[in-house]
């Protein structure tokens, strides 16, 4: 097997990590203020339903779209009181260990994603935008 091909075979198998991280990254987008406002969680499962589930073509052990992971951890990470840091602490360190593995198509997916969550309510405050400005950086943007 060529490098490309195990780089492509290990992103393959880690779809379900890849999707928990972008939980994690839009729960941190959205609660870094204090607060999850019903526009961010709106556009969280926008993100899922018109962008990820439509391309998406593996399936959870339910026979669910594997997309809706993403839901999935972001509604655990806001049951279960888990704190911004937490779950931000998460997204850094699968950064540090797989941007290099990513696409530039799931780049731009975690980056345009947050961003879009941020923007949600009343545009993107300091919190947010400090949260994108790192993010940035990770993925080399």
């Amino acid at each position: 097997m060529h490098t490309t091909d195990q780089t492509f075979a290990k992103q393959m198998k880690n779809y379900p990590e890849f999707y928990k991280q972008l939980g994690n990254l839009l729960f941190s987008i959205s609660a870094v203020d204090g607060s999850i406002a019903p526009r961010e969680l709106k556009e969280l499962r926008r993100i899922v339903k018109e962008d990820l589930v439509p391309v998406e073509q593996h399936e959870d052990d339910f026979g669910s779209d594997a997309a809706f992971a993403v839901e999935f951890q972001f509604d655990f990470l806001e049951g279960n009181g888990i704190s911004t840091e937490e779950a931000w602490e998460q997204v850094a360190e699968y950064l540090r260990n797989n941007s290099h593995l990513l696409p530039e198509k799931d780049k731009k997916l975690l980056s345009s994603s947050a961003k879009r969550v941020a923007e949600a309510f009343h545009g993107i405050n300091q919190y947010e935008h400090k949260l994108l400005t790192h993010l940035d950086k990770m993925l080399g943007n």
